[in-house]
């Protein structure tokens, strides 16, 4: 189910600039956002368009701290925290026995022994971000 809400451009100018006289300067312009249109508003402007032959449509989207409240876990680059989980993978991978891959249970098992030594070191070294507005 697809939801069409329209927005009118405050200065109704083509987006589309022929370089054939005889063709029209018109297109039809879409813009896909996850929102309301009571929040959106757009303008076209034309006087960014050149060298193109389309003029850009550039929207305001409204950003309120009450929907943007995120947490991750993070290592900042070039830390301590990210040398030592590099190193803490090395190691872990050099322990890993990777000569007995003769089945399909044994690549499995290998795998699994790969992604907890990730594992293993991302929840040791990472540390808890809250990104907001």
């Amino acid at each position: 189910m697809f939801l069409v809400l329209a927005s009118l451009p405050a200065l109704p100018v083509p987006t589309h600039y022929s370089d054939t006289d005889s063709h029209a300067n018109s297109v039809i312009d879409l813009i896909f956002l996850d929102m309301s249109s009571a929040q959106i508003s757009h303008r076209i402007e034309p006087n960014l368009r050149l060298p193109s032959d389309h003029a850009p449509l550039l929207v305001d989207l409204p950003i309120s701290p009450e929907n943007i409240h995120l947490h991750h876990k993070a290592l900042k680059c070039d830390s301590e925290e990210e040398n030592t989980f590099l190193s803490a993978v090395n190691m872990g991978l050099r322990a890993l026995n990777f000569s007995s891959l003769d089945s399909t249970a044994s690549l499995d098992l290998l795998a699994q022994a790969i992604s907890q030594v990730f594992s293993h070191a991302w929840e040791a070294n990472a540390r808890n971000i809250t990104v907001t507005s």
